[in-house]
């Protein structure tokens, strides 16, 4: 019986949540339509550019709106069921309720894990084909590729930094280079100056420049014509890509991180994101944990309409939260950590505080 039971739970929550995610599609791609459409009729883009355009960016928008998706669905699917007074009839028959509660609660947290799939698997491609519709059939541009960069400076392993007047990635080629090598004190110990360097067999080769070695009350310098520089790194890793967070994988996101310290940027903002994908998949489990208590619990000594308000405006509140402690890490209020998960810790807290009061 409680199979079946499940299962006819689970078929009217899953009919209002992909009603709910059908309808926030039509309104998402109403609502950037009308964004981009000067966009579009200032080059004059074709209808199939314009729709491939909007539903490449699709997923992106939609992601955003899953835990909304998740909240109505569980608003409405268990509102219906008060409605019907089938929820009395589970308990009279002897359910506890905690069980109902405990598949809504699972549903979240697999939605959760489709949310972190989506942006995983999904969004890293089809945020990068957005971007070439955008480029080669809404503005009709060709691809350009950026080769070229100016004042470039670079942290390595071993404190090693270089410093690079133009760095051109397609010659795999450096011209005014300097090479610092510092020891553990980081007090320099040799100091490099060439003309060029260039990308050979695996290493930097510096050309028409002096060595400089520093010791304690002295220094000596040698000039040469050809040097190995010993350094190994390679042109794409002395490069940081321009690609939006939700365009990259944890993979991907790693190695940008490292290469933000590599160049002696800061990775806060990165490091954030990342967490907040992982924090992500239990958003959609706190959602349901809001939602519940508003429809079962106090949705019987509440009016419906107030009980469906104050569920939306407790949500939005947490949500609202998240918004404000990213910005409070990325100004460094908070560390990176709580950033991304103190949200979660305290509305977690709320949750539960709300579903102990339901009454079995």
């Amino acid at each position: 019986m409680i199979k079946i039971l499940y299962k006819y739970i689970i078929k009217i929550f899953a009919k209002i949540f992909l009603f709910t995610i059908a309808a926030l599609s039509v309104v998402i791609i109403t609502s950037e339509l009308f964004t981009y459409m000067p966009l579009y009729i200032e080059y004059k883009a074709s209808f199939d550019a314009i729709l491939l355009h909007l539903i490449s960016n699709l997923p992106e928008w939609l992601v955003q709106g899953l835990p909304i998706a998740t909240l109505l669905a569980v608003l409405f699917s268990i509102g219906n069921l008060s409605k019907k007074n089938e929820i009395t009839a589970i308990k009279a028959s002897g359910i506890n309720t905690w069980r109902i509660i405990t598949l809504f609660l699972m549903t979240g947290f697999i939605i959760g894990l489709c949310d972190f799939a989506i942006r995983e698997f999904i969004l890293p491609k089809t945020s990068l084909y957005a971007q070439d519709v955008k480029r080669e059939k809404v503005k009709k541009e060709k691809t350009r590729i950026h080769t070229d960069f100016y004042n470039q400076i670079v942290s390595l392993p071993n404190h090693i930094k270089i410093i690079m007047g133009h760095f051109d990635t397609k010659a795999c080629t450096m011209k005014n280079v300097v090479v610092e090598k510092y020891n553990d004190n980081f007090t320099i110990k040799r100091l490099i100056l060439a003309e060029k360097a260039s990308w050979v067999n695996n290493t930097w080769i510096l050309t028409n420049g002096v060595i400089r070695d520093f010791d304690i009350n002295s220094w000596h310098e040698i000039y040469f014509k050809s040097h190995d520089s010993a350094i190994h790194v390679t042109p794409k890793d002395l490069t940081i890509e321009d690609i939006p967070y939700h365009a990259m994988n944890i993979r991907d996101f790693k190695k940008y991180i490292n290469k933000l310290k590599v160049f002696g940027q800061t990775a806060t903002k990165a490091k954030i994101i990342l967490y907040i994908r992982f924090s992500a998949i239990f958003s959609h489990i706190i959602v349901m944990m809001i939602g519940i208590p508003f429809t079962i619990g106090f949705g019987s000594k509440l009016n419906k309409m107030l009980s469906f308000s104050l569920a939306l405006g407790v949500a939005f509140t947490y949500w609202g939260m998240q918004a404000i402690t990213q910005a409070f890490g990325e100004n460094f209020i908070l560390p990176v950590f709580l950033a991304a998960w103190l949200p979660n810790a305290i509305f977690s807290i709320i949750g539960v505080y709300f579903l102990v009061k339901i009454r079995k």
